[in-house]
């Protein structure tokens, strides 16, 4: 991983980007979703298991989840209106730390 000033300077090398766009079905937005590699090389061992992504965005605060399959294709969605953050320092670092390196 190519790291440069706290953020990661070539994205592709933690994050594999999905040739689908998907509409989230509260807010209209078009999303281009991006799967850490990290995950991606656990759940292409689970063939047959779909697995949960979970994009949050918007106003008011939702999440868009997704259903993918092991050729990272989505296979559902559905809509997350109830978000419950837990406000400890540790989530709170987790948060940022996603934040500053988005994939």
């Amino acid at each position: 991983m190519v790291v440069a000033f706290g953020k990661i300077k070539d994205v592709n090398q933690v994050k594999k980007k999905l040739d689908q766009v998907v509409r989230c079905p509260k807010c209209e937005k078009k999303i281009k979703i991006g799967i850490e590699l990290e995950v991606v090389n656990k759940s292409s061992a689970l063939k047959n298991i779909y697995f949960p992504h979970i994009y949050i965005h918007g106003k008011p605060l939702h999440a868009l989840i997704c259903y993918l399959n092991a050729e990272l294709k989505v296979r559902n969605i559905g809509i997350i209106e109830s978000i419950e953050i837990s406000r400890d320092f540790e989530t709170f670092n987790q948060l940022l730390n996603k934040w500053m390196n988005p994939y």
